[in-house]
């Protein structure tokens, strides 16, 4: 498959890399200095375990490319990020798979499998890559995958038993997923398809939306959070109104709590990509993680009073990395 990668961030130059190395026909798009580098050198890339850094050489490309001939686009990009990127390359995704990875809720979420059909406007406000993107040559995924960027730009994983590719097609039996799964099992990468996409992002944002935004308040590993009492006291009240919404929704039973809990415990000092946001100076995934969830409690009429506190401080933080002193400190050589 003739592969087009939007976006030069952790999961963007992971695949690119996988995908280079097994001779995929793969070019990696991306912006600016950093993206620069990589474009002359390569991409630094190790694995944590024996921390042997190597660098791969991926075919790269600073302006977008002509919009024919693509069998994949993958949208590595920032979910706030993906309305501007799916306008852009709309022409682009006219004929090609479209593979989007992105944290929390998707805009596709409730699109075809309601009626009427619920858009969530925290994530998509105003509809443009709804318009953009065709539903049925969507293949949604869940990444659970432990990828750290150091501040030299080197992509470090972790390779843990729980990684995995979760693929499913967002309109059913629309056969994009399959050939996907094909492309990154060739590539090493533990893909699967899935019957529900839909409920694997649920699985994911329901733990998630706890320890994403724990990590960037605290500055604390994954795991550390749950050390001292007022951690874990927060961390499950977050969850325990994220599952009282998703129930709401007529999704139940696709997390245990405490076993989440525990999972937590086990990956002590993995950054979660919010905590690694803030500390590079980028932008939150507020919206897709936390805002969306809001906004279904809101039309339900649901209390969830923790989830909107945490919400908040995510959203002052966010602010900070624009114009306040986090940016400031992100800017410091």
């Amino acid at each position: 498959m003739r592969t087009l990668i939007i976006g030069a961030g952790a999961i963007g130059c992971y695949l690119a890399c996988k995908l280079s190395d097994a001779g995929a026909d793969v070019t990696l798009h991306g912006l600016g200095p950093a993206f620069q580098r990589i474009a002359e050198t390569g991409v630094d890339i190790a694995v944590r375990d024996d921390m042997q850094i190597r660098r791969v050489t991926v075919n790269c490309t600073l302006t977008p490319p002509a919009p024919a001939g693509w069998d994949l686009l993958v949208f590595a990009v920032k979910a706030q990020d993906l309305p501007r990127a799916a306008h852009q390359f709309s022409a682009h995704a006219r004929e090609a798979i479209v593979l989007l990875p992105q944290n929390g809720l998707p805009y596709w979420q409730f699109l075809g499998v309601v009626t009427p059909e619920m858009r969530l406007a925290s994530v998509d406000p105003d509809g443009v890559a709804e318009s953009a993107l065709p539903l049925a040559r969507i293949a949604g995924c869940v990444v659970t995958k432990g990828l750290t960027v150091l501040s030299d730009g080197a992509l470090v994983e972790t390779v843990l038993p729980a990684d995995s590719f979760a693929i499913g097609d967002v309109v059913a039996n629309a056969r994009v997923a399959k050939p996907v799964v094909s492309l990154l099992r060739s590539a090493g990468l533990p893909a699967k398809e899935v019957v529900d996409i839909r409920i694997e992002k649920w699985r994911k944002l329901l733990v998630n939306v706890a320890f994403n935004p724990l990590g960037a308040i605290s500055h604390l590993g994954f795991g550390e959070v749950l050390d001292i009492e007022a951690g874990e006291r927060l961390a499950r009240a977050i969850v325990c109104e994220a599952l009282d919404i998703a129930a709401h929704f007529g999704v139940q039973g696709v997390i245990d709590l405490d076993a989440a809990m525990n999972r937590a415990r086990s990956s002590r000092l993995h950054k979660t990509s919010m905590l690694q946001d803030t500390e590079a100076g980028r932008r939150l995934e507020v919206e897709p993680i936390l805002g969306a969830l809001l906004e279904l409690a809101h039309d339900a009429r649901l209390r969830v009073p923790t989830l909107e506190a945490i919400c908040d401080c995510a959203r002052l933080i966010d602010h900070a990395l624009v114009k306040g002193p986090i940016r400031q400190i992100a800017k410091t050589p």
